[in-house]
């Protein structure tokens, strides 16, 4: 009995086991199902995750793509900027030479322009002289002639007056149409204006304020004097004639650059308009009045700037003054100068050249002219002098003469002509004469005929236009007293 109620016990506590076994494999099942479950959620949520990252690897490949095009669009871009940019400079440099370009054209313009018109006036003024020496000449002889106080003799003054002024203006186109300078020597520039205003300081300038500001290691230049005396003066007048109720005119020297020697000329005066400005240098071009200006003053001092190989600025404004500007080239060495190294003119340089020649009272002159009013004007000088004259129209002519043993006591020679000219005629002259004085008489006192008197000796030179007593001390020098 009591093995069967333990094998039923076994029974009962089997089932229950299993029953919690059975139980429990249920639980476990749940549970595993669950887990597959949860599994599969996860593995959805995997997939959803893995779809998603690779959406934004996908995006992110797009992004990287349109960052790359973009790069690349910014890479263009830049290469277009940089395109751009080098156009703008090559642009640019375009502008700056087209610029410098107009500037060069329009300096060679004006150059080409005032060298037209120096050619012009160099010619205008050869004529001139021969025209104003034979007035000149004529009008001093009958004004020795007729008696002082008589009508004649006061309308010969008139007319010798009339001449010389004319001398002066025709001097101004020859100082103007210069392109090149009859001597040079080593100057002192701040010497020279030092000396304008000695001459000017008790007249022009004795009603305006004078300020100097002279460099005093100043360079000197290679130049001729006189025309630079002349131009700085002709600048001073033309500032004071700005200033007519009183002001500042202002001298200023410096040295720039080592090469160069500067000279401004500035005041305070009206000045000039803009259109004024642009014509200031143009040769008879003038503001003045009529009689007070002949409009060579600043193309005058152009032309002598030009000349001396220098740089010529003018700035002006109205009711703000003018500044003219000059710099010339510097000496490469700087030697001696005494400060009143000017030379002396040419008159005075020349004379004692003529020898004496023996011949007793009148001369025999041999005048070679190819201007019929210059020979016929010396004929009547001469006669009125008592002296023999033997006109010629030409070198060659002249020189037929003294080959069929024509002796002249001296001999006027012009230096402007056709054919051999005074130039070619003087060495044949000097040839046949060795001994002859020979007068160079020429309306332009340049380099060449310097060259002549000094190449040949008992040369002496004559400017033109010239009065009855320039020619006649010529002549009591070839005289034997």
């Amino acid at each position: 009995m009591w093995k069967q109620l333990r094998r039923d016990m076994c029974e009962v506590n089997r089932d229950g086991l299993l029953g919690r076994l059975a139980r429990a494999l249920v639980v476990a099942n749940k549970e595993l199902v669950f887990q597959g479950v949860e599994k599969r959620k996860r593995a959805d949520e995997l997939i959803v995750a893995n779809r998603e990252l690779a959406f934004q690897g996908v995006e992110k490949g797009k992004r990287a793509d349109e960052l790359v095009v973009a790069n690349r669009e910014l890479a263009f871009q830049g290469l277009e900027k940089g395109k751009r940019a080098d156009e703008l400079i090559v642009a640019n440099r375009e502008l700056a030479l087209q610029k410098e370009l107009s500037a060069l054209q329009a300096q060679l313009q004006q150059n080409q322009k005032m060298e037209s018109l120096g050619v012009l006036a160099g010619g205008v003024a050869h004529d001139m002289n021969n025209v104003l020496g034979a007035i000149l000449g004529l009008a001093s002889a009958f004004v020795e002639i007729q008696p002082e106080g008589t009508p004649a003799h006061g309308a010969f003054a008139t007319i010798l007056k009339a001449a010389t002024r004319g001398g002066v203006l025709v001097k101004s186109l020859l100082a103007f149409a210069r392109q090149t300078l009859p001597s040079e020597q080593e100057l002192d520039l701040n010497a020279i204006l030092q000396d304008d205003v000695r001459i000017l300081e008790h007249t022009t300038l004795s009603r305006i304020h004078l300020e100097m500001e002279l460099a005093p290691d100043l360079r000197r230049i290679l130049g001729d004097a006189s025309a630079l005396t002349h131009a700085f003066m002709n600048l001073c007048v033309n500032a004071v004639d700005a200033m007519p109720e009183r002001g500042t005119l202002t001298l200023r020297t410096r040295n720039i650059d080592n090469d160069w020697a500067e000279v401004v000329v500035e005041d305070n005066g009206h000045g000039m308009p803009e259109e004024v400005l642009a014509k200031a240098i143009d040769p008879f071009f003038t503001t003045k009045e009529v009689g007070k200006g002949t409009g060579l003053g600043l193309s005058m001092v152009y032309t002598t700037v030009r000349a001396h190989h220098g740089q010529f600025d003018i700035q002006s404004e109205p009711g703000r003054g003018t500044r003219v500007r000059m710099r010339f080239p510097a000496c490469i060495t700087v030697g001696s100068l005494p400060k009143e190294a000017i030379p002396e003119p040419v008159e005075r340089r020349e004379a004692g050249l003529l020898p004496r020649y023996s011949a007793k009272g009148a001369l025999t002159v041999l005048v070679v002219d190819d201007d019929e009013l210059v020979r016929a004007s010396m004929q009547t000088i001469l006669d009125h002098l008592g002296h023999t004259i033997i006109l010629t129209r030409s070198g060659e002519e002249a020189l037929a003469k003294l080959e069929a043993k024509f002796e002249p006591d001296i001999v006027i020679l012009d230096m402007n002509m056709p054919g051999l000219g005074g130039f070619k005629t003087i060495p044949l002259l000097h040839s046949l004469l060795p001994t002859t004085p020979i007068v160079l008489a020429t309306g332009r006192v340049d380099q060449t005929a310097l060259d002549l008197a000094d190449a040949y000796p008992y040369v002496t030179l004559l400017p033109k236009p010239f009065t009855i007593g320039e020619l006649k001390g010529l002549l009591e020098k070839a005289k034997v007293h």
